[in-house]
């Protein structure tokens, strides 16, 4: 029985009706009560509502059905978090840890008929202002003071992209379950793979132990365990790879508990079978960095996941597939589950096991010691222990890492600098606690204590040559995107970008008269210092003065997926050497000024939109270097590549001053240089390059262009872009085309959101230009609200 209808007492409003899941803020907002958090300076001024608490509470009747059991259980798979609970009036627990599941035994509590279950919640920062009086410890310095004393999401007390709005409810359901006898918690299956056969070893564990028949099913076999413990051979076992690699096959396995022929309790999971291991091999550089697939060394390629929003009610199954959609449509193959969060929702992982997405998981702790005393270690111990335990047998899962920053925080930053309890504490948590939790209940997840690390004990975490690197002197440090390519990294796992989002999500929290990067709300909404200064550092280096503010979030886009791309085109260009490209971040928590390639409401910047091409399994880059284009092309597939690269010299009216085409061949899981081409004599100020990529029948793959000078000191034509819209069967088709070079052409339309095939595209030639719009409107429709802006018109 899930208990979704409860009443929130919140100071002077009563008994709120409400549905779970629900929140302090969520209620408060949803009942009028206040106005939008996330609109103009409201964050600022709702920050302290939490100082007060609130209860919820839930009635319910519990008849005979339920009484008659044997056992009846009170679970809470997310609570947040200073809560007691009550059951009829009295006191069945306190908890202190919204990353934990509680069980709580209450056959003896319940009544016949009506009962009452309140959820009484304290305030958080109350406790965090509190615990940092007696004990000062080091949190990001975003973050409310004294925040990480508490098993709660640190990125709801504030992070330099994300709100400070530290809420406090029920996140996740609520559940009344009754049985007999015994019911399944959980099964651990390992694999294991020989001479291309796999045989299950599945260990059943119930809640009760009562030593019932218990039998074990997959791929038609049914197996009675024998103390707890089944051993399933797999025939013709079909291997599960990560996408780009293989296909995505899952298989059912379930466990039964079964007394006098009736099964009472059962348990189902889907698995995919393989081999997923983390290389840290040396080499002559230092040491890999890879994740291995069923023996394949494969390139990660992806961006950082961050909560889909301070609110969590208002996440969903369906926003969450819709935002994994948003990934594969760039061509990720993988997520990083970034540790300053909450673990997230069960379908977001089943999601990414359809779909062949590998998740690196971080342990809830980042840029904030652990003041490891009794009370915490055991928080930690029961929160990791659940954690390990509902993740593991996800086929997707491929790491399991300890903490964000925090080996690099402890020996560098200064706040934590020095403290041999902070030490001593790292140590025990990280390179103890923690690997010995995974050993025992996830013994094939790689672990690994810190992110960026070389492998533990404060051995150089920061080094670029062996293990996982955060890079961030461009962009905090302020030095241009093109130091990128000055650098070898084994695996660059954050390194970031930031850039206005849609100025239509702008206009969800901003007034006209505030559309202004410097004004109060526009600054409420760039959490990160001196960012704004930042960008406009940065595109004062490389385009005009934007003439207005659209044209400066446009401006901004642009500046950040050429950011990003110049990094990612050196990173798979060293491929075998580099073995990864996780940049940060994906998505935001609000509508907010940030280094997310896909906006609060699911809005593509320019980034996410460079992704697909960058991200590309087979992709292709230019590096313009001593008079020369040399083209690089990567094949992260699984077969070799045959096609060809055309070069074109051109100006800026589109007029071809010379071409050339070379036939490629690329080996699979290899980067290579196959081209080179130096024009015979150009004008650096109105020529550029543009390459084709075509594979071996001819057909277009992607176009990459090479400018001589910065995008300012171009000549710019202005272009006369012709677009024409087409209805189809699964959307609309849009031909576009220009009379001259026109670069970054942006696609937008006034009321309307679509997902295209690309954007922010480069017309060369006149030759049309097909795009996709995967829509529910017709072509009348966005043809009427068309908006178009390229490169020329930033300074115009």
């Amino acid at each position: 029985m899930i208990l979704n209808n409860w009443k929130m007492t919140y100071r002077d409003h009563s008994e709120i009706p409400c549905t779970a899941p629900c929140s302090m803020y969520s209620v408060l907002y949803e009942n009028g009560i206040i106005d939008d958090p996330f609109y103009g300076l409201n964050e600022q001024k709702y920050t302290s509502l939490s100082d007060y608490g609130c209860s919820f509470t839930c009635n319910f009747d519990a008849d005979d059905a339920i009484l008659t059991k044997d056992y009846i259980e009170l679970i809470f798979y997310g609570i947040d978090t200073i809560c007691d609970i009550t059951l009829n009036g009295k006191l069945l627990a306190s908890t202190k840890n919204m990353h934990r599941t509680y069980v709580y035994d209450i056959k003896d509590k319940l009544s016949k008929g009506a009962n009452i279950l309140k959820l009484d919640f304290k305030s958080p920062t109350k406790y965090f202002e509190a615990m940092n009086k007696r004990h000062h410890i080091y949190t990001n310095l975003d973050t409310i003071k004294g925040a990480a004393h508490l098993r709660k999401a640190l990125y709801m007390s504030g992070w330099d992209w994300g709100p400070m709005l530290p809420d406090m409810g029920i996140f996740r359901p609520v559940e009344i379950r009754a049985y007999d006898c015994d019911r399944i918690d959980n099964m651990q299956i390992l694999q294991h793979h020989e001479d291309g056969e796999v045989t299950l070893e599945v260990t059943v564990n119930t809640r009760r132990n009562a030593g019932c028949d218990t039998y074990v099913q997959c791929d038609g076999k049914r197996i009675k365990a024998e103390n707890s413990k089944a051993m399933i051979k797999i025939d013709n076992p079909k291997l599960w790879w990560v996408r780009g690699y293989g296909e995505q096959p899952l298989y059912d396995i379930s466990a039964e508990i079964e007394v006098n022929g009736n099964t009472i309790s059962h348990l189902k999971q889907r698995i995919g079978l393989r081999t997923l291991d983390v290389s840290i091999e040396p080499d002559d550089l230092g040491s890999e960095f890879c994740f291995v697939i069923n023996g394949v060394k494969i390139f990660a390629m992806g961006a950082n996941y961050v909560p889909q929003d301070n609110l969590l009610s208002r996440i969903s199954p369906e926003r969450t597939r819709k935002l994994i959609d948003a990934a594969i449509d760039a061509n990720f193959n993988c997520l990083r589950i970034w540790g300053g969060q909450y673990y997230p929702e069960d379908e977001l992982y089943d999601y990414c096991d359809e779909k062949g997405v590998l998740v690196w998981e971080d342990f809830m702790i980042a840029c904030a010691n652990v003041w490891l005393t009794d009370e915490i270690r055991a928080e930690l111990t029961a929160e990791l222990t659940d954690n390990i335990i509902r993740l593991r047998n996800h086929p997707s899962l491929g790491i399991f890492c300890g903490n964000n920053e925090m080996e690099q925080g402890v020996l560098l930053w200064k706040a934590v600098k020095g403290s041999r309890l902070v030490e001593n504490d790292y140590i025990e948590c990280y390179e103890h606690l923690m690997p010995e939790l995974c050993g025992k209940y996830a013994p094939q997840t790689f672990y690994w204590p810190s992110s960026p690390s070389s492998g533990g004990g404060f051995d150089d975490p920061t080094s670029m040559l062996r293990g996982d690197s955060h890079y961030w002197d461009v962009w905090h440090g302020g030095i241009p995107f093109t130091e990128y390519r000055k650098h070898t990294f084994r695996f660059c796992s954050e390194y970031g970008f930031e850039a206005y989002p849609s100025i239509k999500t702008i206009n969800s929290f901003c007034a006209e008269e505030d559309k202004n990067c410097f004004s109060r709300v526009m600054e409420n909404h760039q959490k990160c210092k001196s960012g704004n200064a930042k960008i406009l550092t940065y595109l004062a280096d490389t385009y005009l003065y934007p003439t207005t503010f659209e044209k400066l979030v446009y401006a901004s886009q642009m500046l950040q997926a050429d950011a990003i791309k110049y990094g990612v085109e050196h990173f798979r260009r060293q491929r075998g050497i580099c073995m990864g490209s996780i940049y940060w971040q994906f998505n935001d928590c609000w509508p907010v000024c940030s280094w997310s390639s896909v906006d609060y409401y699911g809005r593509y910047k320019a980034l996410h939109y460079a992704a697909k091409k960058f991200y590309s399994p087979v992709a292709m880059g230019l590096f313009y270097e001593n008079g020369k284009l040399t083209v690089n092309v990567s094949n992260e597939t699984m077969e070799d590549f045959e096609g060809s690269v055309c070069y074109t010299l051109a100006d800026n009216e589109n007029n071809v001053l010379e071409t050339k085409s070379v036939d490629i061949t690329i080996d699979k899981l290899e980067s290579a240089d196959c081209a080179v081409f130096k024009p015979k004599t150009w004008d650096e100020y109105s020529n550029y390059i543009y390459v084709d990529l075509f594979d071996k029948d001819g057909s277009f793959i992607m176009r990459q262009t090479q400018l001589f000078v910065a995008p300012k000191h171009f000549p710019w034509k202005k272009p006369d872009i012709k677009a024409e819209f087409n209805n189809v069967a699964d959307g609309v088709e849009l031909i576009i085309s220009s009379d001259v070079f026109a670069k970054g052409v942006c696609i937008d339309f006034e009321n309307c959101d679509c997902i295209m095939s690309d954007n922010y595209v480069d017309l060369t030639n006149a030759e049309p230009y097909r795009i996709h719009i995967n829509t529910d409107y017709d072509a009348k429709r966005l043809e009427k609200e068309l908006k178009i802006m390229s490169v020329y018109d930033i300074g115009k």
